[in-house]
């Protein structure tokens, strides 16, 4: 009996090792300037998700990753445009309006970021003007009913509304020259719709 409860304990022990081990190897696996960089924006574990999978992060200054934010929006923008107007089609009360708006936005939004050359200064202007607009990075505003409930790219803390935030911290704390590095800014908390 004490046999078969030291060899259960054993077992035990070695699994929490085991399990320990793979944890500090998956948190070693994201670079400690992505780490870093992420850490005040609104959403940090989304934040060194994305700019770990992009090219360039290892090792990296702040206008790379914020480059890599850049490019992973417009990605993001441009999926979730079409998501907006294949959903303004469907909706067949006055509300189409709103949805027209909140497509216009990320179409823009898309076209901005999307460009060939990221120019980190323009992008930022580009973040500075939608939030003096008080721009929202989601349409659930427009949904009517139990649309509202759903969760995709459109949806409040979807990937749309963290993906914008998250440029928005990065682009924020590099200066208008590459390599200028100013104070970092705190990003605006997520809208609250």
């Amino acid at each position: 009996m004490a046999m078969a409860t030291r060899c259960r304990s054993t077992r035990a022990l070695l699994s929490l090792s085991i399990s320990l081990v793979l944890l500090f190897r998956a948190a070693s696996l994201v670079p400690a300037d992505v780490k870093t960089a992420c850490a005040d924006t609104p959403y940090p574990d989304y934040c060194a998700t994305v700019l770990s999978a992009g090219p360039g992060s290892k090792p990296a200054d702040a206008p790379v990753l914020a480059e890599i934010a850049v490019r992973a929006a417009a990605k993001t923008t441009a999926a979730a445009a079409a998501l907006a107007r294949a959903e303004e089609k469907g909706i067949k009360d006055g509300a189409w309006w709103c949805m027209d708006k909140c497509a216009a936005d990320i179409e823009d939004a898309a076209a901005r970021l999307g460009r060939k050359t990221v120019n980190l200064a323009q992008v930022r202007s580009f973040i500075a003007r939608t939030e003096s607009d008080l721009v929202v990075w989601n349409c659930d505003e427009c949904r009517r009913d139990g649309a509202s409930k759903k969760k995709d790219l459109l949806s409040k803390d979807g990937d749309l509304e963290k993906i914008m935030g998250v440029v928005s911290a990065l682009v924020k704390r590099v200066g208008t020259t590459r390599g200028a590095t100013p104070s970092p800014a705190q990003a605006p908390a997520p809208s609250s719709y």
